[in-house]
Order: C-alpha cells, then structure tokens, then sequence
C-alpha cells in the first residue's frame, strides 16, 4: 500500500494524459510515491555497483591477457 509521505494516509493512483500519478484525498494534494522513487535509486546503484565489478574484472583479465603474450 502506497503512503502519503505527510500524513500517512493511503494513496489513490490517478491515471491522466501526462502519466500517472498518486493523490492524497486527506491532504488534498498530488504526492510523490516515495517507495517506488527509493526502489529505483535502489536498483541504480545495484547496477553501478555491478558495473563497476564489471570493469575491474575486464581490466584484471587485460592485464592477466598483456603478461601472457
């Protein structure tokens, strides 16, 4: 259940022409859906992290790779 990040009432989902968005019936007020903003920031920074694992692994296998040759 989504809610409210100033009350914590529940939050409706509204569907308009520029995309959807999360409403507060209590606060009468459009609001942020501030779980799902912290589970992409989440899922950014897993995704760095894995690149950054990435690069360091094909950097070790070019310096392993120039020492054989």
């Amino acid at each position: 259940m989504h809610k409210c990040p100033c009350c914590s009432g529940q939050l409706l989902h509204y569907v308009r022409k520029s995309g959807p968005y999360w409403f507060c019936s209590h606060c009468w007020q459009e609001m942020p859906d501030l779980a799902s903003i912290v589970a992409a920031q989440k899922q950014k920074q897993r995704l760095e992290r894995l690149s950054s694992s990435l690069a360091t692994v094909t950097q070790e296998k070019e310096l392993v790779g120039v020492g054989n040759r």
